[in-house]
Order: C-alpha cells, then structure tokens, then sequence
C-alpha cells in the first residue's frame, strides 16, 4: 500500500520519500514527469503523488473513470498518457490538466499487460486472449489478433519489427509490428509472465513455472534453463 523512493547511496533501511495509497494497494507505477508520480490501483483510480513535497505521505489528488482495478500505466508523449483496467478499456489522459480524453474500446475483458511501441503506438493484451494494436490519437484499433489460447500476460517489443508475448497457455509466440505470426515457442510448464532481451539474438523469459529461459531468438529454440528460484518469476 505504500510506494518508497531510496537513495541508494545512503541507509538502506530509510527510504528518502515514503507515500501512501489512500485506499487499496497499487498495482503500476509511472514517472510522468520530475517530481509526479502515478500510482494505479485496485480501487478502481490512479492517485497522483508529488514527489518535492517530502512532508505529505498522501496523494495530491486522484483521477477517477475506470470501474475496476487500473493495470498499466504508459507515458504516450509529453502531454499525454494512458491507463489501462479490468474495465477492458484503455482511457487517453491530457498530462497538464489531468481529465480524460479519449477511450478505446475493443477488449472484451480484462486489459493485463499495455506497451508503447517504437511507431508511438499503443499495443494491449487482454484475458479475452487477444493482442491489440491502437492509433490512440486518432481512437482506432489498427489490428488485432486472438493470439493465444488463454490470457496474454506479457508483450514485449524484442525490436522495431518484432513483439513477443506471451500468455497463461505456457507459449510464447512471436509477431511483426502489423500482428503477423512469425512464431511460436513451447517450453514452460506454467504461465509466461516476464521477458528481457539480452542482445540482438537472445532473450530470456521467466515464468510461474518457477524457471528462466534462455532463448535463442533466431533459432527459436531454448539454450538454458535457470532453476535456482521456488516461487514464480513474474
């Protein structure tokens, strides 16, 4: 229920700026400018911290429109972002004057993981196991793909031409900007929850399996497994 800023170059057990979620417990955080600070959470709204005031534990103020818990929070440009719900829809926010804009509608369930593409567009994955792609200046849905057999956890823009995602169905499938299927790779035993690029041909992929794999992007195929966590990599 509580965000902390550290400075790491002094006690590790004081945190330099301590905020609190008036009510419920966060679920994303974005930076949207120096000293301001966003926090998404499970009631249903995204507190707004100012980080300068030191003295003030609470948040500024709060923005209201989603009916469920706030998912994701992504920065689109200088004056605008986005939020991402349980509601199944991504709202457009102005970044001065804090009031909705715009709402893009497609999903039909919960949105569980949003990215902000290299092009500055907005790409989405749900629990209605699709993958979106949004204009979200211009309120459009460019392509969408029902892209797995159960709920997509996890996009990742691996480079300018190729997402991965991956998804409750154990796979990870790779795709072009457009949301055509270049590939699909198996080998978790659970959910795919989490990647990272390693350079321009490996990435690694982690899992409530318990696990991170190792891949080898061109080959697509797994070069090590590291086991050494009991509990899921998220």
């Amino acid at each position: 229920m509580t965000v902390r800023i550290w400075d790491i170059t002094k006690d590790p057990k004081e945190a330099l700026i301590s905020k609190k979620c008036s009510v419920g417990f966060m679920l994303c955080l974005l930076e949207l400018k120096p000293n301001e600070l966003l926090a998404g959470n499970s009631e249903n709204c995204i507190d707004v911290f100012n980080l300068a005031d030191m003295n003030s534990i609470d948040p500024d103020y709060r923005l209201f429109g989603h009916s469920l818990w706030i998912t994701a929070l992504i920065k689109c440009d200088e004056d605008h972002f986005a939020s991402a719900s349980n509601d199944a829809k991504i709202f457009i926010w102005d970044s001065n004057k804090k009031n909705k804009l715009k709402e893009l509608l497609g999903h039909t369930d919960c949105i569980l993981t949003m990215i902000l593409l290299e092009n500055g567009n907005l790409c989405s994955g749900s629990a209605d196991n699709t993958i979106r792609i949004w204009d979200w200046k211009n309120e459009k849905c460019l392509s969408y793909f029902k892209a797995h057999n159960n709920w997509v956890k996890v996009i990742y823009q691996f480079n300018s031409q190729v997402l991965l995602s991956g998804s409750d169905d154990k796979k990870i499938k790779i795709w072009n900007t457009n949301l055509d299927l270049l590939g699909e790779i198996k080998g978790h035993k659970h959910s795919v929850r989490t990647f990272c690029k390693i350079d321009d041909n490996y990435f690694a992929s982690g899992s409530f399996d318990n696990t991170i794999k190792i891949w080898d992007f061109k080959e697509q195929k797994c070069v090590n497994t590291l086991e050494e966590h009991v509990s899921n990599v998220i």
